[in-house]
C-alpha cells in the first residue's frame, strides 16, 4: 500500500472513531438577551402609577421582544446585556376618555422611544457596547404593526430595526 493511501485511511478510521463524540458535543446556545429594566419609575410611563401587573406585563413583553430579536439577529452563543435607561410606550393614557383610565390613544406625536445601554457579550469577551436612543417617529405609518394586535406592537417594531439596524439579520 502506498503511504498516502495509508494516512488517508488513517484519516478516515480517525474520523469515523471520532464520530459519535462530534456528534455529542453541545452546540452553542442560542443567542441570549438579559434585560435589566433601571429606576422604572423615572420611566415617562412608569409615573402613571401602573399597577404592578400592568407594568410586569409590560417588562415580561419587552424581555421576550429583546430575547426573539437576539435569537434572530445574534450568532449562537452571543449574549446581549441591555440596561433599559429610559422607556415611553406608543400612544398616551387619556385617563378622560375610559372610565379605567387605560384607554392608550395612538397619534403622531405619542411615538415609542426607549433609551438603553447594551454589551455584546461573545465568548465571554465584550465584543460591543453603547447607549442608544431608539425612537419611531413615525410608528403609526407601519403598516403592518398597525394590523397586528398584539401587545407592544410598535415597541416590537421600534427594537427589531434596532437590531437589524445595529447587528444586522445575522451578526457574525
Amino acid at each position: 500500500m502506498r503511504p498516502s493511501r495509508i494516512v488517508a485511511l488513517g484519516l478516515l478510521a480517525a474520523l469515523v472513531a471520532a464520530g459519535p463524540a462530534i456528534a455529542a458535543s453541545p452546540a452553542s446556545p442560542p443567542a441570549a438577551a438579559r434585560v435589566n429594566f433601571v429606576a422604572p419609575q423615572s420611566y415617562v410611563d412608569g409615573n402613571l402609577e401602573w399597577s404592578s401587573v400592568d407594568q410586569r406585563l409590560t417588562f415580561e413583553g419587552l424581555t421576550r421582544i429583546f430575547s426573539a430579536e437576539a435569537r434572530r439577529a445574534l450568532p449562537p452563543g452571543t449574549t446581549i446585556e441591555i440596561d433599559i435607561l429610559a422607556l415611553d410606550l406608543a400612544g398616551k393614557i387619556n385617563p378622560l376618555a375610559s372610565r379605567t383610565g387605560e384607554l392608550r390613544v395612538m397619534r403622531e406625536d405619542t411615538w415609542p422611544s426607549l433609551t438603553l445601554r447594551y454589551r455584546l457579550v461573545r465568548d465571554g469577551r465584550t465584543v460591543a457596547r453603547g447607549e442608544e436612543t431608539l425612537r419611531a417617529m413615525n410608528y403609526l405609518m407601519n403598516p403592518r404593526a398597525a394590523r397586528s394586535g398584539a401587545p407592544l406592537r410598535y415597541e416590537r417594531a421600534m427594537i427589531a430595526a434596532w437590531f437589524r439596524t445595529r447587528f444586522g439579520s445575522s451578526a457574525s
